[in-house]
């Protein structure tokens, strides 16, 4: 009982579909700043996940049974999207908490998936390096004109998609994040509204839409090129169509509009 019940923590700790509906609701009710950065660092760690273990047990018939663990996706995973909200929060007690996650999915990941000491080392310090990238990227970002930021959001998915084409849905997954943002930053510029029924109503309509989105997935042929365009939709969503179709339905403020 105990082993179900670690084995089921770890599962929903690391799970990306529920790791995204946490990212996108960040995006949508809390700080979409805040949020489109960790959705940045998320498809960047998977994409980083899987070109590694590509790289290093290219059998993927392996890789689809769970065989190869270098390194720990749930720790690395876990480390980037929490290690990124303790610079971001800057709250002692969050940091502990952040940390007791990121301790606590190690440990798991540890006893009960059969990965090693060095499987965990290498996610953990893979994680940090990713969000060191980022953190690094932002500065850059920050100096340069929004059409060549949306320039780069095209060119760096599809460059990560020709290295490795079977990290294809992180890679569109970028892709849609990163256009959608910098297109919703110029037509939609959505500001969180201050009614928390508002809030609440943008959340349930981004999280209905994210689940029409994942099941008409299920339907699709499994292509790269499919999953390509499908995760790209789906960074889309998050980042532009359900801010533009919130602010049509009053459900969230614009920059340069007076609130009501």
């Amino acid at each position: 009982m105990l082993t179900q019940l670690a084995g089921d923590t770890l599962a929903l700790l690391a799970n990306n579909w529920f790791l995204l509906a946490i990212l996108a609701l960040i995006f949508w009710v809390v700080d979409k700043h805040i949020g489109f950065r960790m959705l940045v660092v998320f498809a960047l760690t998977l994409y980083v996940h899987g070109l590694i273990a590509f790289t290093l047990a290219p059998d993927t018939s392996s890789l689809s049974q769970q065989g190869f663990n270098f390194p720990a996706g749930s720790v690395q995973i876990t480390t980037a999207v929490w290690g990124y909200l303790v610079p971001e929060i800057r709250d002692r007690r969050f940091t502990l908490i952040a940390i007791g996650v990121i301790l606590l999915t190690s440990f798991l990941s540890y006893y009960y998936t059969g990965h090693s000491l060095q499987d965990i080392a290498a996610a953990l310090f893979i994680g940090l390096f990713i969000l060191y990238v980022v953190y690094r990227s932002l500065d850059w970002i920050g100096s340069v004109p929004e059409p060549i930021i949306f320039s780069f959001s095209l060119v760096l998915p599809s460059a990560m998609l020709l290295i490795y084409p079977e990290g294809a849905p992180h890679a569109g997954l970028l892709l849609g994040v990163g256009a959608g943002h910098s297109m919703e930053q110029l037509k939609v510029r959505m500001i969180t509204a201050e009614k928390e029924i508002k809030r609440a109503f943008s959340g349930l309509l981004g999280v209905v839409g994210l689940l029409f989105i994942i099941y008409i997935g299920g339907l699709l042929p499994e292509t790269l090129v499919i999953h390509f365009l499908y995760t790209g939709f789906l960074g889309l969503w998050i980042t532009i169509l359900q801010p533009l179709l919130a602010s049509k339905m009053g459900l969230c403020e614009q920059e340069g509009h007076s609130r009501v």
